[in-house]
């Protein structure tokens, strides 16, 4: 069994963008989902599962659909892990801006608890840029009466997380247009 496997979601309907897809969208000339899996692969991630539609296949890539499409993040989770065999797995948003920078931060640390879960510079949990230990998640997530549009943060909040300080910019997404027009540049945290 390898230490860690890494979940992409990457299947949102991107409704703040007009429907672009966000795993797509490129900064710096890399895809969005590109960043990340590279990320991943380079963090040694023995597992890579991308949750999303036929389009973000890659090689190397376990693709994966939440059943129904669009049921959000908890469904999304849902449909991932059983493809996961290893004792902590990365879950991560795919329109992370540094993506793969986050992989990395995540990667070096050591999990404790449940689970390890950056927070940005207001204090909030980043769920989506996390480290879990891959029976709480699965636990977390059974005891759910329901996955489709359940929120995340209250099927987690239960775990035991490490929260790790970040800067804002190493956690910062793409929601809307003026996400894209802001100057991303490379972080080294």
């Amino acid at each position: 069994m390898t230490t860690l496997d890494a979940v992409v979601l990457a299947g949102g309907r991107a409704r703040r963008l007009g429907g672009r897809s966000k795993p797509l969208l490129e900064i710096g000339g890399r895809t969005l989902l590109d960043r990340i899996v590279d990320g991943a692969r380079v963090a040694g991630c023995g597992r890579i599962v991308v949750v999303g539609p036929s389009e973000l296949d890659r090689d190397g890539v376990t693709l994966v659909r939440e059943d129904p499409p669009f049921g959000g993040p908890v469904a999304a989770l849902a449909a991932a892990l059983p493809l996961v065999s290893a004792a902590d797995v990365l879950v991560l948003a795919v329109d992370l801006v540094h993506g793969d920078a986050v992989v990395r931060q995540l990667a070096e640390v050591p999990t404790t608890g449940d689970g390890t879960c950056l927070v940005d510079g207001s204090g909030a949990r980043q769920w989506l840029a996390a480290r879990y230990r891959t029976t709480s998640l699965r636990a977390a997530l059974a005891a759910l009466p329901e996955v489709r549009d359940a929120a995340l943060h209250r099927a987690l909040v239960p775990l035991n997380i490490t929260e790790l300080a970040v800067a804002d910019e190493l956690v910062h997404d793409i929601d809307t247009p003026e996400d894209l027009e802001e100057p991303w540049r490379p972080t080294t945290s």
